[in-house]
């Protein structure tokens, strides 16, 4: 019996034990670098969220680490479209504006983190008395990653005011771990660039779309590790690249001397505006089709919209992935793309992104007459289609010349918005998806049964 009950005694103890464990509050009483890894595993919202649990937790999130981003596309676009007078959108407008520049002030000033994975801050016009300081918050962060996009999208009165208010960046800073930066709306200079690229030893990806103040550029630099370049919207009239760990380059912008000195594991290009014009035309030329005869995924703009049949092109075997983004007047034949489609006989992969401009004389009679077939060709991605006939009789003969074709996909998103994030884009198919449905009801009598046809 007594044995028993000294058994009895210490199970007792044990349980009281083990109750005290269950109730104790652990992640309270972890070390403050432990707790904002945790946090810094959530959005900044739901960090700041943590500041109602006590008073133990509600300076916490200050401590976070993570992604900081700041994105108010989403809510701009659903502005847009609310039914309101303009006067009223505009008021609204400038008023979240200013509440979106104070929290985000607010913010930056309370953080007490060493460093930060990554910075985002979009937002239409921006802030250009804020610019520089917010590249040396992300400098003294020790940030990864820093995305600054003021891409202007919200409507039409502030467009001259988006103009005439220019977001400038006059000044780098030496980010040591900073590995993707990206710029929308900034003028930055070549030098503030080429300063980057020597103060940044680890930057892999580099995008600038907008500037107005790049005019001649040197992408070179002893250990440079760079992979992704892109520039966009700008008027380069020189542009030297040395840079063997460069992997995909894009440019989007006027005609310019272009020196491609040393790239030896391009494998993605990607020209659009005027300098795509002037590529299509001189395909021969030995230093640009040198460039060409190495890349595996080819991206082109088809800026002209009257522009003639393209002769001569140098057949392009090694090109797996084609992207054509054509400008169409719908109505409007489509003669330029079929002949550049007689460039690469071994695509695996097409994407055609219409960008409709207006209203144009119907070509009844126009037959798209695809001089080669496409056997290879497994998957074909269409966006911006709007049942044209134009397109569809392009479509039609696509389909007709790809025997092997597996999946065909449809996107309700207009390629204007393929920059833009991931909620933004989201709502904007949700809302074209039933029309786009309606539209691809007229190819559905042409896809053979074995190929799927698929609306995002």
């Amino acid at each position: 019996m007594a044995q028993g009950k000294i058994i009895a005694q210490e199970i007792s103890k044990k349980m009281v034990t083990w109750n005290r464990i269950e109730k104790r509050d652990i992640i309270s009483t972890m070390p403050n670098e432990i707790v904002a890894n945790v946090l810094s595993r959530l959005t900044l919202k739901e960090a700041a969220r943590t500041s109602v649990l006590s008073t133990t937790w509600r300076y916490q999130w200050t401590y976070f680490s993570g992604d900081l981003n700041f994105d108010n596309s989403l809510r701009t676009l659903l502005l847009r479209h609310e039914n309101v007078g303009l006067l009223t959108k505009c008021k609204v407008f400038v008023r979240e504006w200013e509440m979106f520049m104070s929290l985000l002030q607010h913010v930056m000033k309370s953080l007490k983190c060493h460093s930060m994975h990554g910075l985002r801050i979009c937002m239409d016009l921006g802030n250009p008395w804020k610019v520089t300081e917010w590249v040396k918050f992300a400098a003294e962060k020790n940030v990864e990653t820093l995305d600054l996009d003021f891409s202007y999208n919200f409507m039409e009165p502030f467009f001259e005011i988006s103009e005439n208010i220019r977001n400038v960046l006059s000044k780098s800073f030496e980010m040591r771990v900073l590995r993707v930066l990206r710029l929308a709306s900034v003028d930055v200079s070549a030098g503030i660039i080429e300063s980057f690229l020597a103060s940044s030893p680890v930057l892999e990806t580099l995008s600038v779309r907008g500037s107005k103040s790049v005019v001649s550029l040197k992408i070179q630099g002893q250990g440079l590790r760079l992979k992704h370049l892109e520039l966009v919207e700008c008027h380069i009239l020189h542009l030297h690249i040395c840079a063997e760990n460069l992997m995909t380059f894009t440019y989007t912008g006027d005609y310019g001397n272009f020196n491609f000195e040393t790239v030896p594991n391009l494998v993605e290009v990607s020209f659009g505006g005027k300098y795509c014009n002037y590529l299509l035309s001189n395909m021969q030329d030995a230093e640009l089709y040198a460039v060409l005869s190495q890349v595996h995924v080819l991206k082109l703009e088809l800026f002209i919209l009257y522009g003639g049949i393209l002769e001569d092109l140098p057949v392009l075997s090694n090109v797996k992935n084609l992207e054509l983004r054509v400008r169409h007047r719908c109505g409007g034949e489509l003669g330029r793309t079929v002949s550049l489609l007689s460039a690469f006989p071994s695509i695996t992969v097409l994407k055609i992104k219409f960008v409709r401009t207006t209203i144009w004389e119907l070509d009844e009679g126009w037959k798209a007459n695809l001089k080669h077939e496409y056997p290879n060709l497994r998957e074909l991605e269409v966006s911006g289609y709007r049942r044209d006939t134009c397109q569809i009789e392009l479509l039609i003969s696509i389909f007709k010349k790809a025997p092997n074709l597996n999946r065909i996909v449809v996107d309700p998103l207009a390629s204007m918005h393929v920059q833009r994030s991931p909620d933004v884009k989201a709502s904007i198919r949700e809302t074209q998806r039933d029309m786009t449905i309606w539209y691809v009801d007229a190819l559905k009598p042409h896809v053979s049964p074995s190929t799927q046809l698929i609306v995002l």
